[in-house]
């Protein structure tokens, strides 16, 4: 079922690994152009190479930016009009979540996670919403937020309120950038089955914690990567040509409410 994206030129941030990655290789599958960036210039080429031999070598390329550095931001939308002459969709999944305990979060950990969670997806939206204007054509912007936009959690003060951030700004752009053609929606999904996820699942206490989690899941299952990719797609699709200024929370439940028997549905 085909969500008429082909040869739609796509920036994919945070495209090395997990759910970044997924989303690159979701709209590659729909015959678009992307355009990844990611600092981590190692996994970075691996998955360009992968997607090249698979798509072909006019289908994807790579771009190693900091997005935390509102000049890098520039420099990739002006890459992908370079490369692929315009420019249609991004998608800002870049992102860091670590987990400390409020009485210990330093200024600089919590600048960190602001710049590249926030800072970064702004002025990345700003830079992709100016080309997309002059372009006269519209384009969609899609943010991936979280579970945690909504949901607070214990040990992640920065990320949460990150997240949030995210969720406003979304809407805040979607108001101002309508009259473009410009719709911006966020994706925000839960517990996801990425292969980081998966080697972190070592121990018994590490599986342990997992059910745990799932535990509060009425799904009872992590999401598939594809699952969150699929909901992208739509939002960067014409299937949702009057749905602007939203945050689809793509979590099997999780925000819904707790779910508390602790026996599989």
């Amino acid at each position: 079922m085909s969500y008429g994206l082909a040869d739609d030129v796509v920036i994919v941030t945070g495209a090395a690994l997990g759910i970044g990655k997924g989303i690159a290789q979701a709209f590659l599958d729909e015959d678009a152009r992307v355009i990844l960036v990611d600092i981590n210039r190692e996994n970075l080429l691996d998955t360009v190479n992968e997607f090249k031999e698979k798509y072909g070598e006019d289908k994807a390329n790579e771009l190693m930016v900091d997005i935390r550095d509102p000049s890098g931001c520039s420099k990739i939308v002006e890459f992908a009009i370079e490369s692929f002459g315009k420019l249609d969709v991004l998608v800002n999944c870049a992102g860091i979540y670590p987990s400390t305990s409020s009485f210990e979060i330093t200024e600089k950990e919590w600048d960190n996670v602001f710049d590249l969670n926030v800072k970064g997806s702004f002025f990345l939206a700003q830079a992709a919403a100016v080309k997309m204007k002059n372009q006269k054509n519209g384009g969609r912007i899609v943010n991936i937020s979280s579970t945690a936009s909504e949901v607070a959690r214990p040990g992640v003060a920065h990320y949460c309120s990150s997240k949030a951030a995210v969720k406003m700004l979304t809407q805040v752009l979607s108001l101002e950038w309508a009259q473009y053609g410009i719709r911006v929606n966020a994706v925000g999904p839960g517990l996801v089955e990425t292969a980081t996820l998966i080697a972190t699942l070592t121990t018994e206490e590490a599986q342990k914690e997992h059910k745990e989690k799932l535990s509060y899941c009425p799904i009872r299952r992590a999401a598939l990567v594809q699952e969150i990719a699929e909901a992208v797609l739509f939002f960067a699709s014409d299937r949702s040509n009057y749905i602007t200024g939203q945050n689809l929370l793509v979590d099997g439940g999780y925000s819904a409410g707790r779910v508390f028997q602790s026996k599989t549905i």
